[in-house]
């Protein structure tokens, strides 16, 4: 998805600055609109993804740490470290990912307002 964007976003700068007419103009509007349409959707997705990760991780590093307290239990709960540690590092990179979508999407309005208000 990150070549996707990165992708789309050279193709509709080279085509922003070219003269265009105002049907070409309408056409590539429409294209646009589309696009970021399909980019915040994959962006809201992202977001569900990340933020049930990031719940899950919570749920186990609590129930770990609920376990120690509770029984006791220092080394019996290692399954629930290795988990809580995984789902720790995966709701990371999820984070990261999402983070580009945001910032990737949120600069592709700038060719919006371009192609809306062209002299």
């Amino acid at each position: 998805m990150e070549k996707k964007i990165l992708a789309y976003e050279k193709f509709i700068e080279r085509e922003a600055k070219r003269k265009l007419s105002a049907s070409e103009r309408r056409e590539l509007a429409e294209l646009h609109a589309e696009m970021v349409g399909n980019f915040q959707h994959e962006r809201l997705i992202h977001l569900i993804v990340t933020l049930f990760f990031a719940g899950l991780a919570l749920l186990v590093v609590f129930a770990m740490v609920w376990c120690v307290i509770n029984y006791g239990w220092l080394f019996e709960a290692s399954p629930l470290y290795l988990l809580a540690a995984i789902l720790v590092i995966l709701t990371g990179f999820y984070v990261r990912h999402y983070y580009f979508l945001e910032n990737h999407v949120q600069g592709l309005y700038k060719y919006t307002e371009k192609l809306r208000h062209e002299d």
